[in-house]
C-alpha cells in the first residue's frame, strides 16, 4: 500500500490556512485588566476599610517611531 503525497498546491493551501487560523486565534481576547476567577474576593480592604480602586495597567508615555503611520 503506497501513500500518495499531497500535491504542492494542496499542501501550501493547508499550511496557509493553518497559519492564518493560528494568527486569527492568537489575536482573540479582551483588552483590559485580568478579571478574577468567579467566587474569589476582589481584594483586601485597606487600612480605612475601603476597597482599593483598580486603575488598570500603567501605560508608557513614550512615543513609538511608527505612531505617525497609525
Amino acid at each position: 500500500m503506497s501513500r500518495r503525497p499531497l500535491p504542492r498546491l494542496a499542501r501550501t493551501l493547508a499550511v496557509t490556512l493553518a497559519l492564518g487560523g493560528a494568527l486569527a486565534l492568537g489575536g482573540c481576547g479582551v483588552k483590559g485588566p485580568l478579571e478574577p476567577p468567579p467566587g474569589t474576593a476582589l481584594g483586601t480592604p485597606g487600612p480605612d476599610g475601603k476597597m482599593p480602586k483598580d486603575t488598570g495597567p500603567v501605560k508608557p508615555k513614550q512615543p513609538f517611531i511608527l505612531d505617525g503611520l497609525l
